[in-house]
Formats: C-alpha cells, structure tokens, sequence
C-alpha cells in the first residue's frame, strides 16, 4: 500500500486478514469511527442495548440508500466505506449495536455513537464527530471554557451503560469531537469499566482544561491514550494534550 494510501486501500490490502490472523488495529478502528458517522436513525433495530440483539454489518450495510449517508462536514460519501468493509473478511463478522442521537437546542447538546462486537466479543465503543448543525458547533465552542458540556456528560453515561451490557475488553475511539469524548469518557466512566478499557483512540480530537488533565481519573488512562492529527490539524490543537 502507498504511503498516503486511504482506508479504502487498506480495506482492499488487509481485507482478506480476520482478526485472528491480524489483531485489531488503530486502522481497523478509525474504519468503524468513520462508519459511525453514517444517519442510522431510521434502524430501531441498531437502537437496542442487548449485544445479542446486534446486526452484523453486512445486513446494515445492504439496507442503506443515499438519505443514509454522513452527518458529518467531510464532502466525501461514506456509505461505500461502509459496504466495501461489509464485504471483507475482516469486517463481515462485526456487529453493531447501541446506536444513539440526542440533539437538544436548549441544552447546545448533539451527541450521537455506536458500538460494534469483533467475533470475539471485544467492545468497542465510537463517538461520531460534530455534524453540520449550529448547536453541534456551538457545543464545540462551549468545551473551550465549560466542563463537562452535555455531549461529554452523555458520553460518561453511554460508556457506562453499554459496558455494563456485556463482558470482556472494551475499545474507546472517536474522530473530533468524538475524540475527545473518547477520552474523557474513558476517564470519568465508573471504575468497574475504566478497569476493561484496553485502547483509547483519539482521531484529531481537542484536548482539555488543565482541570482534567490534572484529575486523577485523567492520569489512570492517560497511559491509553492513541492520539492522531494530520499535518492540517486544527480541532485536534486546540485545548491541552498530554498523552
């Protein structure tokens, strides 16, 4: 694969490879925070917190049509990512569940994530990124002086209640803003599922008041933290990083 190769070259590279062969990787994960960007909220059947009630991907992505496609401010069409991933090996045995919007004007709040299960039963928990909307940007410019705004305390509540669905490792990832609820619920989660957190990564996402990043929950998994931006960075600089 080319160096500046994207995920969908990855997908066709190491598509072929199933988590057996070649564990979980910060690639494979990036893969599931794009797709959680997709609009499933027409799929109460995704909405359900049961992991034995999750639908494997390939049976999502076969429902999909264009109303569907990303909420996010990339111009680039996510719903292929999605089915070209459906369609490997790599991929085709990823379930997801546990889907959730909640978009409150009066609140400045717009939180949306999904979980998926690897075959194995591994956790892993995807915070979307803003969406379009005023109140997304607005709650994004609040995190520069307020702590927790909403989405951060919805995401605390979320990590709780889908760890305690199930067993095993959990994963925490999310691009943005999803980023950084990522890791800051991965902080202030309760300590039966901060103990199960294996991997946090952060893709792009602003930091934190130094209130946070002096707490001692932030300091536990700091340790865990997988932090990306790219050489166009400007969300991920804002803030304070110390991972």
């Amino acid at each position: 694969m080319e160096k500046n190769g994207t995920v969908m070259d990855y997908l066709r590279w190491r598509g072929d490879l199933p988590f057996t062969r070649d564990g979980f990787n910060e690639v494979d994960d990036l893969v599931l925070c794009i797709i959680s960007y997709i609009n499933f909220r027409r799929f109460e059947d995704l909405r359900t917190t049961d992991p034995t009630r999750a639908v494997a991907l390939p049976e999502v992505a076969a429902r999909l049509t264009k109303e569907d496609e990303q909420l996010g401010l990339s111009e680039l069409d996510y719903i292929p990512l999605m089915r070209l991933a459906a369609e490997t090996e790599r991929f085709r045995e990823v379930r997801m569940f546990g889907f959730t919007h909640e978009y409150d004007e009066v609140k400045e709040m717009q939180f949306d994530a999904v979980s998926y299960l690897l075959p194995d039963d591994t956790l892993l928990v995807s915070f979307m990124g803003t969406d379009t909307s005023l109140v997304g940007w607005k709650e994004d410019f609040n995190m520069c002086f307020v702590c927790p705004v909403p989405a951060q305390s919805n995401a605390v509540d979320y990590l709780n209640r889908i760890a305690a669905s199930n067993g095993g490792d959990i994963t925490v990832g999310g691009h943005s803003k999803g980023g950084n609820l990522a890791v800051y619920a991965s902080a202030f989660c309760e300590q039966a599922a901060r103990r199960r957190i294996t991997h946090i990564y952060n893709y792009d996402g602003p930091g934190f008041t130094e209130d946070v990043l002096n707490s001692d929950s932030y300091k536990s998994i700091c340790v865990l933290v997988n932090t990306f931006v790219p050489q166009s960075s400007v969300v991920g600089m804002l803030l304070e990083h110390e991972e």
